[in-house]
């Protein structure tokens, strides 16, 4: 009787203990996700492994996509072919356009078939679902690239003065960095050296002359 009990207990044992290892194999195996975006109105399926382990062969098949508008499906060719993600990893690529015109709002969907190969038991995955468009704005990464990015102003006005005095210089014409007067000079390089070569003396007008000609 001893036995018997002991033999079953060590049979109950060993199966609670087969089922621990089934989860814990099944918590390990890869798990793909899935988000539709789109940047610069151009769509993006991103596929993101979320499981502990590598999932291989994986073919994702774009089969139709829904409420775009007149935009059919244009993929990359990553859907096109075999490729793996390990653990975390992610790969991103383009299915279409997206087809929100002024009079027309859109929000797409794709109907996508998924295959992937995993590390144990049934390796083989199978399965379709479909994916819906996420609207909302990706986070901003904040990368430091060494540049002060206080001084490009100031930088920027040193050219815009530089470039101003060049001008006036060609031109004929005084005309301050504030001044938004958008003047077409008759004045030209070419017509310098004609007068020089003439005895002519070029016209050159100062900043007061230049606001009443060019409101004139």
């Amino acid at each position: 009787m001893v036995e018997k009990i002991s033999v079953a207990i060590s049979a109950i044992t060993l199966i609670v203990l087969l089922i621990n290892q089934f989860k814990m194999m099944k918590d390990k195996e890869p798990q793909l996700s899935f988000n539709l975006r789109s940047i610069d109105n151009v769509l993006y399926l991103k596929v993101r492994n979320t499981g502990v382990t590598k999932a291989k062969n994986i073919r994702i098949i774009i089969n139709k996509i829904y409420n775009n508008g007149n935009s059919g499906i244009q993929e990359d060719q990553i859907f096109q072919i075999p490729f793996e993600l390990a653990s975390q990893e992610e790969i991103q690529g383009m299915i279409g356009y997206l087809g929100e015109t002024i009079s027309s709002h859109v929000f797409p969907y794709v109907d996508i078939k998924v295959m992937y190969d995993k590390p144990h038991f049934i390796k083989k995955v199978k399965y379709e679902r479909q994916v819906f468009y996420y609207a909302s704005i990706e986070k901003k990464i904040s990368v430091d690239t060494g540049w002060n990015i206080n001084s490009i102003n100031h930088d920027l006005n040193n050219i815009h003065k530089s470039t101003l005095r060049l001008a006036n210089y060609f031109d004929g014409n005084e005309v301050a960095p504030f001044d938004e007067l958008n003047i077409v000079s008759k004045n030209h390089f070419q017509k310098d050296l004609i007068n020089v070569k003439e005895g002519k003396n070029s016209k050159i007008s100062n900043r007061e002359e230049t606001i009443k000609n060019r409101f004139r």
